[in-house]
């Protein structure tokens, strides 16, 4: 069973499709989007500024407890735009920003979007600056890398949160008590073995 729309199988069973990468970051009181094309673009009501999203990065997975993590860069920091919100990301409180990562699925030579091929929803782990290389004119351009995990108990395990009821139910069932009563635990002595009285 496919999770693709019809439409979207369809293009993609007939190989004549385009795929448009757009990723969307949600920051504390703003949200800004990216997309590799040549001018902006609109997608459900976020325009998505051109020419930012330098590249996917890699993705990093490995077996056990470990997070499945992705690097993303961008290029030219700081810029003087004011809807810029990457080239201004220290002036937000971003980490465990959402950040959701589109592949979107098109008609070639048209700007006619069928629909969604993949998305990944990830928070921000971590930014660092980069120094690139001088420029003709001698000035220093900066390339801004992110780190991003995913949400939930695999990057909750990382970050040394203690759980509430609420984020097991969050992650497993909404009827699940399992952790109903992890507040009082500490509280309630427990006795092993054999008690003499």
């Amino acid at each position: 069973m496919s999770v693709l729309s019809p439409e979207v199988e369809a293009i993609v069973e007939s190989g004549e499709f385009v795929t448009l990468d757009l990723i969307r970051f949600d920051l504390p009181g703003k949200t800004v989007g990216y997309h590799r094309g040549g001018r902006p673009f609109t997608y459900n009501g976020l325009k998505y500024l051109p020419n930012r999203f330098l590249e996917a990065g890699d993705i990093n997975s490995d077996v056990g407890v470990a997070v499945t993590t992705r690097t993303i860069q961008f290029s030219n920091i700081p810029v003087t735009d004011p809807d810029d919100a990457v080239a201004k990301i220290e002036e937000y409180d971003y980490p465990n920003s959402p950040v959701i990562i589109t592949h979107l699925a098109g008609v070639p030579n048209t700007n006619e979007v069928v629909g969604i091929l993949v998305s990944n929803l990830y928070e921000i782990d971590r930014i660092s600056f980069n120094d690139d290389a001088l420029d003709a004119k001698g000035s220093g351009l900066l390339t801004l890398t992110i780190e991003l995990q995913p949400p939930g108990r695999s990057a909750r395990g990382q970050t040394l949160i203690k759980r509430s009821s609420g984020d097991q139910q969050f992650d497993n069932d909404e009827t699940d008590t399992g952790l109903e009563y992890v507040a009082t635990v500490g509280t309630i002595p427990e006795e092993w073995g054999q008690v003499s009285r």
